[in-house]
């Protein structure tokens, strides 16, 4: 089966975000909901990328790296779950405490104990302010840091 286009659904939904803050009435929780979404699709590309696959459950390619040879399974939803599966980017997001609770606060856009992003669907209320902005800054952070460290 082909593997889905992730890195252009990644762009897409960055796109979707910053519309959905613009104007009078910014729609907060689609927008975190999707900002979620942008940074797995973004992920789920790394993840084909690190290990030269072309499909979920295919066995990775990448040498030196513990799964050489080892199916890669598809990550889900979890953001944790996903960079864990690189070896080489999850040792450098481990040496970047701030990458790391940047990414939780994209996976619990309303704090560490709040639903995740995937759960938001579900949410009729917008996020307040404050939690908005903290998780526009994790935003921005997890996105520049993946593109960053993307061939770690």
């Amino acid at each position: 089966m082909q593997m889905e286009e992730y890195e252009l659904a990644s762009a897409s939904r960055r796109a979707d975000v910053e519309m959905l803050l613009s104007g009078g009435n910014p729609r907060t929780t689609a927008a975190v909901h999707l900002g979620g979404v942008a940074v797995e699709c973004k992920l789920k590309a790394l993840i084909a990328e690190y290990h030269e696959i072309d499909a979920w459950e295919e066995c990775s390619r990448r040498k030196k790296d513990p799964r050489l040879g080892q199916p890669i399974p598809r990550p889900g939803h979890g953001l944790f779950a996903a960079i864990k599966l690189m070896d080489t980017v999850y040792r450098k997001a481990k040496a970047d405490p701030m990458f790391l609770s940047h990414l939780d606060r994209v996976m619990h856009p309303a704090g560490a104990t709040s639903l995740d992003f995937i759960e938001l669907r579900y949410v009729a209320s917008e996020l307040d302010r404050n939690a908005l902005s903290s998780w526009q800054q994790s935003f921005r952070y997890v996105v520049n840091w993946l593109i960053k460290n993307k061939g770690s």
